[in-house]
């Protein structure tokens, strides 16, 4: 089999610079938003985010990624496949503009027809970029995927920022989108031909879009189900506690989620067509599986505690007194998130690449609903039982998945505990030089410089045990980094 290691170090390396440039525009935007949306217009937010993300399964999102898992992609049924794209991407923004009205009054956002209508408009464009993002993907393409991800984000958070400093609200952030989406779906179509990564003729035949509605439905059925339960909560809050405080726990998740979608950005694109490539040899499959789960948890486990010791600080500090409501969010779903990532970018890529979407779409239909049922029972409690719900399925969610993942693996689940608990207790020792600094010094300094002084401990404390006790780690890193090292 032909080496991997060029084409791995520099997915890696253009994945985590787009993943990084949208993490630090995507802060400043944050910033931007929390200092001049109130609360409730961002539960005005939540609903759009929910309608975003489900049209885009309406699209042909989890058809396409059935294009990574095979092999060899005919002339025909990447014509069909196009096709399909182009019918379900107009269908789902059709469903998307009629459904503004009555979505408005079922939630009682009266604005919230005239985004939903406007909105459509991206739902269209963004269906046509599917189809030439996953062929570049299949190919290794990152450099032009992050390129544009880059120009995307950027024109994003700029044309938005900009209208919502000057009165624009939510309408400046509805535009925003639309106009991003709009431009960087042109160049997602015209980086695909003109790479030349799907050879195109007139063509449309049912028979030839089976494998991948066979693989597809599982994949967008896992999709769906993911966020409804992900948002579900937020509507239920939503329901029995009003809109200000949706909108509190909105965002307090919402930028937790946004943090998970950086680190996990720097490896999403590259897991699944790496593993895909690997599952013919199982050993070697095995191996790279749990490489990409240390490398994942030398970073997660810091960053999130680091997050959950500092969220009283920062919070205030950084978005203001009104959202203080929510340290208790980013302190409990900082933790959980943690086993989140370990889910879905790893557990879940390696069952889809070899060829299993249905063991993964069976795991989330019964962890999913069993949850949506507790929801509905116990959410009447309040806020702190949502969180405590979450909480409990996210670990039962984990655990399934990583017992179904090593049916397939070489090695036995105890072994994986062994291979991640290094990172885990260098990060419990960090945290408790963080903790023991900010008990020390908290009376002694102003907000602005406990947080800095915290960041600064957690980091130096970290680095130095993990340079002292895991070298083996920071070795493999750097030897991918300068394509010395295969996975």
């Amino acid at each position: 089999m032909t080496s991997l290691r060029g084409t791995a170090a520099a997915g890696v390396k253009w994945t985590a610079a787009s993943a990084t440039f949208a993490a630090v525009t995507a802060l400043l935007f944050q910033l931007i938003k929390a200092r001049f949306l109130v609360p409730e217009e961002f539960a005005y937010l939540a609903i759009l985010m929910i309608v975003i993300g489900l049209s885009r399964n309406l699209e042909a999102a989890g058809f396409n990624r059935g294009v990574i898992q095979r092999d060899l992609v005919t002339v025909e049924e990447a014509s069909s496949l196009l096709i399909l794209n182009v019918i379900l991407s107009f269908s789902a923004s059709v469903i998307v503009y009629y459904s503004g009205a009555p979505v408005a009054a079922f939630f009682e956002l009266p604005r919230l027809d005239i985004y939903l209508r406007i909105i459509s408009l991206a739902v269209f464009f963004q269906g046509l970029t599917h189809f030439f993002v996953v062929f570049l993907e299949k190919h290794f393409y990152f450099k032009v995927i992050a390129t544009i991800q880059i120009i995307r984000q950027f024109l994003f958070v700029v044309l938005a920022a900009i209208l919502i400093v000057l009165g624009w609200g939510v309408l400046g952030f509805v535009l925003g989108h639309v106009l991003a989406t709009i431009i960087s779906a042109g160049l997602f179509v015209g980086g695909g031909l003109n790479n030349r990564v799907a050879i195109l003729k007139p063509h449309f035949r049912l028979n030839d879009l089976r494998p991948f509605i066979k693989f597809g439905i599982f994949v967008t059925g896992r999709q769906t189900l993911s966020i409804i339960t992900r948002q579900l909560d937020e509507l239920i809050i939503h329901h029995f506690l009003g809109p200000e405080i949706m909108g509190v726990y909105f965002f307090g998740k919402n930028m937790l989620e946004r943090l998970r979608q950086l680190l996990n950005m720097s490896f999403y694109r590259l897991v699944f067509p790496l593993l895909s490539r690997m599952k013919h040899d199982q050993l070697r499959l095995s191996e790279a599986y749990y490489k990409m789960n240390r490398y994942v948890a030398l970073v997660a486990f810091p960053v999130f505690i680091g997050v959950a010791l500092t969220a009283h600080l920062f919070v205030p500090v950084i978005f203001g007194e009104q959202w203080t409501d929510s340290v208790l969010i980013f302190q409990v779903f900082s933790v959980t998130l943690v086993f989140k990532m370990f889910t879905g970018i790893l557990a879940g890529n390696l069952l889809y690449s070899i060829n299993r979407p249905g063991t993964v779409f069976g795991i989330d239909v019964a962890t999913d609903l069993v949850y949506i049922f507790a929801l509905m029972i116990f959410a009447p409690w309040g806020i702190n039982t949502v969180i405590i719900l979450y909480t409990i399925y996210q670990l039962i969610k984990f655990m399934a998945m990583q017992i179904a993942a090593h049916r397939h693996l070489s090695f036995q689940l105890h072994q994986y505990f062994l291979n991640i608990k290094g990172p885990a207790g260098l990060s419990l020792f960090m945290a408790a030089a963080v903790g023991g600094f900010i008990y020390g010094v908290t009376s002694l300094l102003s907000p602005v410089f406990l947080l800095g002084g915290s960041i600064a401990v957690g980091a130096l404390t970290y680095f130095l045990l993990t340079w002292a006790f895991d070298q083996k780690s920071i070795e493999e890193l750097k030897a991918m980094a300068l394509e010395k090292r295969d996975f």
